[in-house]
């Protein structure tokens, strides 16, 4: 038996692995020879096709460590493809499952056969890390698996193993750094303040957003103005306090520049180009040395055409120009700005916030968001208002999110269709929370067994494969 089809066997080989990795830990090796070796151990033990562990500033500051153990014909690097989960993973601070990876999109670019077969769980190594209590610590790393696909009970106890396994990963990589000095040529690297812009920095696992993060802190090094440009709600203001926040100076930001009068373009171009006081509105005075960063979300370009914005401002202006791209171009982020802005709401609002559930995530990446982060942080915060676990589920999002047009399908579904996901959602989700006790699904749902165990029927729910040591 493996460790996948007995639950019994299951605890015995997790627990004696997790002793032997400790076992590990306290000898004294080279960090990427030690780190093998503990990924090793778990691959032969555990019978898992492949596992990676990522970490950052390990074994010097600035460094990334990157390795990987099992089937490597079957993947062959340990970025690659599910370096976006990864990403995902390290901005929010938060395990990721995905039960199928064939069907997941961020895998959707592998060539690797028979996927199909295979689940992915990551979970995040964090600095200082103790099971459980990584969601308020930073992310140092990561540690995935590639599992054969199994039910949801045994991927959680699998994504439980994985945690502890990261706890141990996360302490060795502290022992490891604080035993390795830096090279007698190389100067110290003084720690970041807990205030610094980095810490509160933009969500950026996508390329796009990743670019912008660049520019923005390449601009913060300069005198020149700056010119942001996107669409509403795209995150222009927040990126304008980013690069605020790592500039010393007064600064003026100007939202929606287009919007001016051209006696006020024209002043503020004179300002830019002379460096001497001056007013653009009575509520706006200008002083020698502010930072001037201007935003639009017009196309100025063909406002200069029609003569209502001044070429001699925008050739000023745009000298540094960041482009902060629409929602809908950085799928990648999709996810992780979720969680951020859940998270955010639950801090603030003093209420549990868990997960995001699948068909919820899905959803949520398949809408367009026309209102980019400002939409997506509404939806967020209303659907954490109809909550009452902490788990975001498909039918407390908007109703705009599950139409066709939303989520560009042309099936629509009738009313008696609609009902039936709804209950057959709440049905999987009740039996997962029971271990597939129906009477325990019916008690929570307050229903009486003979109704849930007739709608368990009638959905084709098996109730055994949320039972743990069963198939």
């Amino acid at each position: 038996m493996t460790p996948f089809t007995s639950g019994e066997d299951f605890s015995q080989v997790s627990l004696l692995v997790l002793r032997e990795l400790l076992d590990d830990s306290l000898t004294r090796r080279p960090a990427p020879e030690l780190l093998d070796a503990m990924l090793g151990r778990i691959v032969a033990a555990m019978a898992y096709p492949r596992v990676s562990l990522l970490l950052l500033d390990v074994p010097l500051p600035s460094s990334r460590l990157s390795l990987s153990r099992g089937q490597k014909a079957l993947f062959a690097s340990a970025d690659s493809p599910d370096s976006l989960v990864i990403d995902q993973v390290l901005a929010t601070r938060r395990p990721v499952v995905i039960e199928n990876m064939a069907e997941h999109p961020d895998f959707h670019t592998s060539n690797v056969p028979g996927l199909d077969q295979f689940s992915f769980l990551c979970v995040p190594v964090a600095a200082g890390s103790q099971t459980g209590a990584s969601n308020d610590r930073a992310a140092m790393g990561t540690l995935c698996a590639r599992v054969p696909k199994a039910p949801p009970v045994f991927l959680e106890r699998h994504l439980d193993f994985l945690a502890t396994a990261a706890a141990v990963f996360a302490v060795t990589a502290a022992r490891l750094q604080a035993q390795t000095p830096l090279p007698k040529s190389a100067p110290a690297i003084p720690p970041e303040p807990q205030d610094s812009p980095r810490e509160q920095s933009i969500v950026a696992v996508s390329k796009s957003m990743r670019l912008a993060q660049k520019q923005i802190n390449q601009a913060a090094q300069t005198d020149a103005p700056v010119l942001l440009l996107g669409e509403e709600g795209s995150g222009r203001h927040y990126l304008a306090h980013i690069l605020h926040g790592q500039d010393t100076r007064p600064f003026q930001y100007i939202e929606n520049v287009e919007e001016l009068p051209l006696e006020a373009q024209h002043a503020l171009f004179l300002f830019l180009r002379n460096a001497t006081a001056t007013r653009l509105t009575p509520n706006m005075p200008l002083t020698p040395g502010d930072r001037i960063i201007a935003s639009s979300s017009a196309n100025l370009e063909d406002l200069i055409a029609t003569n209502e914005f001044l070429r001699d401002l925008y050739a000023t202006l745009s000298a540094t120009t960041i482009h902060v791209p629409p929602l809908r171009d950085r799928p990648g982020d999709l996810l992780p700005l979720a969680e951020l802005f859940l998270t955010q709401y639950a801090t603030t609002k003093s209420v549990p916030f868990k997960r995001i559930s699948t068909p919820a995530m899905d959803l949520i990446r398949q809408y367009h968001w026309p209102h980019n982060a400002r939409e997506l942080r509404f939806c967020m915060e209303r659907a954490l208002d109809a909550s009452e676990d902490g788990v975001i589920r498909a039918y407390h999002l908007p109703p705009i999110l599950q139409t066709a047009e939303s989520s560009h399908t042309e099936a629509t579904l009738s009313f008696g269709q609609a009902v039936d996901h709804f209950e057959k959602e709440l049905l999987t989700e009740a039996l997962k929370k029971a271990k597939g006790n129906v009477f325990q699904a019916a008690k929570d749902l307050r229903e009486s067994y003979r109704i849930v165990n007739y709608k368990v029927k009638k959905h084709a729910i098996d109730p055994k494969r949320f039972t743990p040591g069963k198939k």
